[in-house]
């Protein structure tokens, strides 16, 4: 308010003649300056330097020249340092004009700050005026608590971000006064006696208190203020990483006794690591995934605290006990598609995580086994209700849908990277989701055809399934690798293969894991946009699942012991002859010369050459239920209104680089909010963007011509999005005339 209150006395003295002059003998109003040319006053000051009296004399006929001529139309402050008594040639504009006299400032204040509040000021005038700067871009609210002593005169709030970040450049943008009750204030907060030290080892000592005060959870609500608008703070996010960096903890201190907000990684990897060397302790644990859950609780913290202290607890606390009521196949199935999936998840989560750290791993993953292992025997137990229902999907499928259909067929999208897309995607569009059951032996060549085409028959290549399925349904299908869908695409059935995940899975086998949440987000972001683009339905397909096994030793395989001729996979044998394990499960499935599949009733691989950190081909839930959803546009709210290009026809013969695009708002479209929409254009060569116009606005019964260049290509795909939900609205294709262009000469 301060800055505030001086404007108004300024302007209304300034409201009769264009000049003031303001009067501060003591100069301890100049940081009022600064923030008077903000509001394009002119200031014209005397000179501090000049001590005979000549000198001022002189000083004040040039500041008068100056003000009377090339000035004379501005509103022009004098500030002057020398008392009223003995100014000369300015004495009389304190008469003539207008005069601030702050020859007493801290009065002045009093009696601005009583007028404003009704309250009486018991601080010293030395007080009030460091106030005064404090108070510079502050409300009467912030006056009212100072004068109250509801809140302190240096607040940290506002001014520790700032001075930690920069301590150096900070402190010297404050005058001395208010730098000394900053750092008198920082000192306090420590608990020591005001010394004279650099700034940036200030600020540290600052730092590592806070940090010192989280490790043994007394922290003062002062500083778990300040600390926590840090952690929310986006501009000093790099700031509070470089002071984590360098800060040293006590090597001996409590990791169960630290503030539940903390910021310090090795903080909750030691609790990790204490967790799973007692995991058999379930006391012990109980105990400890209660002061987790209470951080994972916590909203302050929540960039510092890990995402997989919740696959920890999903994989510790998960429940299996509803498996003993499960006395069918589609009740274990269930149990998976509601529950289950989830520990998958977690567990992959954390193989992502720590596969490098076995001491981490191996009793999470133990634990994981153990109840994978009870799903299992549930499983096999029901194993002869078990009815493959791929055979031929897709024939299936399309023989009754209607135009405007898409399906992304996916190559080892195992259910639960199906369930994380749909909660991605819950909010923002209606969702059906059902299983399939996939068919044995779960390997892509076999699944794929399973799926396009039906019948037992198995086509090794892709295209050849593709070719048979246009030949089975007689539709008019459109093809295309779901990384190449972009705006534009349009077709009335379109198929999506998406093969990243099974691909890069076998070739970096545990290795992939990390590049899984990519693999997550291009379905995400591929569905979103094939509804944008006017698809009525997404279909999500895969051929199968798959199993990660983790951390794998040699004596975890399982010994191939077969009689006669054999055909080794990491998840199932062919044989000619008949064999006899009451561990595996027997399949009549010939197969070229072999008679015999066996698989067994775990998740474990075969003993072949190769690694086996992920693998499919078993018989395992993992790998067998597979996700089938659709996924549709949510009803509009309101009619939106209709876009369209009304020039389509001559866009497919233009003469020259340049083209004309007319868009109009469907005429007679009178919704009260659907008569105007905020439209975009984009541009395509291929599948790839050349340009994206600015957004701009049409109306209803209106038409915008707008032109493009086609940027030297001979055909581009022109694609019109709403605005704001990025709908696609319509699309055409351009094509350039091989005739020549003779500018209009013919």
């Amino acid at each position: 308010m301060t800055d505030t209150w001086i404007i108004q006395d300024i302007e209304k003295q300034i409201a009769h003649r264009n000049l003031v002059v303001m009067i501060d003998p003591l100069g301890q109003c100049s940081f009022l300056l600064p923030h008077i040319q903000k509001k394009k006053y002119t200031i014209l000051k005397t000179d501090d330097a000049y001590t005979e009296e000549w000198q001022k004399v002189k000083e004040e006929l040039f500041i008068r020249y100056e003000a009377e001529t090339k000035h004379k139309q501005d509103k022009l402050i004098i500030y002057t340092t020398r008392p009223q008594s003995e100014l000369t040639f300015l004495f009389d504009y304190c008469f003539t004009h207008g005069c601030i006299d702050l020859s007493n400032p801290g009065e002045w204040l009093r009696k601005k700050l009583f007028t404003s509040t009704g309250l009486q000021v018991s601080m010293d005038s030395p007080m009030l005026l460091s106030a005064a700067k404090l108070g510079l871009g502050k409300d009467l609210s912030w006056w009212k608590k100072i004068l109250q002593n509801l809140e302190d005169l240096v607040s940290m709030d506002d001014e520790f971000l700032p001075f930690v970040s920069d301590p150096d450049g900070y402190l010297k943008k404050l005058q001395p006064d208010v730098k000394r009750l900053f750092e008198e204030k920082l000192f306090e907060m420590l608990g020591q006696p005001y010394r004279n030290i650099p700034a940036q080892t200030l600020a540290t000592e600052m730092v590592n208190n806070i940090f010192s005060s989280l490790y043994h959870n007394r922290m003062g609500a002062e500083l778990l203020t300040v600390y926590h608008k840090w952690l929310d703070s986006n501009a000093y996010a790099d700031t509070l990483s470089s002071y984590i960096a360098k800060y040293k903890a006590d090597a001996n201190m409590d990791i169960w006794a630290v503030h539940r907000d903390h910021c310090f990684e090795k903080v909750d990897l030691a609790q990790l690591d204490h967790i799973v060397r007692h995991l058999r302790d379930k006391a012990e644990v109980r105990e400890k995934l209660h002061i987790v859950k209470q951080r994972i609780k916590s909203r302050k913290a929540v960039r510092f605290v890990p995402s997989w202290w919740e696959d920890v607890v999903t994989i510790i606390e998960f429940d299996s006990t509803p498996l003993a009521s499960c006395n069918t196949l589609a009740k274990v199935s269930l149990f998976y598609t509601s529950q289950f999936h989830k520990l998958d998840r977690a567990i992959r989560n954390i193989y992502a995580m720590f596969i490098q750290n076995e001491n981490i791993v191996r009793p999470l993953q133990e634990h994981y086994e153990s109840l994978n292992h009870e799903l299992l025997q549930h499983w096999f137990d029901h194993r002869s209700q078990y009815a493959s229902d791929q055979q031929g999907y897709l024939p299936q499928l399309l023989s009754t849908a209607k135009p405007g259909i898409a399906i992304i067929v996916g190559d080892g999208v195992r259910y639960e990277i199906a369930a994380y897309v749909i909660s991605k995607l819950k909010d923002k569009c209606e969702i059906s989701t059902s299983i399939m059951y996939a068919d044995l032996p779960s390997e892509t060549e076999h699944n794929m055809s399973a799926l396009y085409v039906g019948n037992k028959e198995v086509l090794p290549v892709h295209k050849d399934r593709e070719k048979k399925l246009l030949e089975i349904t007689k539709k008019d299908i459109t093809y295309l690798n779901l990384e190449a869908l972009h705006y534009g695409v349009k077709a009335d059935y379109l198929i999506l293969t998406y093969k990243d995940i099974d691909n890069v899975g076998e070739k970096l086998q545990l290795g992939a894991i990390k590049l899984f949440s990519e693999f997550e987000n291009i379905l995400t972001d591929k569905i979103q946009l094939l509804l944008s683009m006017g698809y009525r339905e997404v279909h999500l397909v895969t051929d199968h699942g798959f199993v990660l096994t983790g951390l794998l030793e040699e004596s975890d395989k399982i010994d191939a012991n077969v009689t006669g001729k054999k055909d080794v996979h990491e998840r199932f044998i062919r044989t000619v002859q008949k064999q006899n394990n009451a561990d595996w499960l027997e399949f009549d499935m010939n197969y070229g010369e072999y008679k015999y599949m066996y698989m067994s009733k775990s998740h474990r691989p075969f003993k072949t050459r190769g690694t086996y950190g992920y693998s499919h081909g078993g018989c395992t839930p993992q790998e067998l239920i597979i996700p089938n959803f659709i996924f549709s546009k949510s009803k509009e709210a309101t009619d939106q209104l209709p876009v369209t290009i009304i020039n389509k026809a001559e866009l497919g013969n233009v003469p020259s680089d340049l083209f004309i695009l007319k868009i109009q708002g469907k005429k007679g479209h009178n919704d009260l909010f659907g008569s105007q929409r905020k439209i975009q254009v984009k541009l395509y060569v291929g599948n790839i963007e050349y340009l994206s116009s600015d957004i701009f606005t049409i109306e209803s019964e209106s038409v915008i011509s707008k032109e493009f260049s086609m940027n030297g290509n001979t055909e581009v795909k022109t694609v019109i999005l709403d605005a704001i939900s990025q709908e696609q609205l319509d699309t055409t294709i351009i094509k350039k005339s091989n005739d020549r262009d003779f500018g209009g000469l013919m």
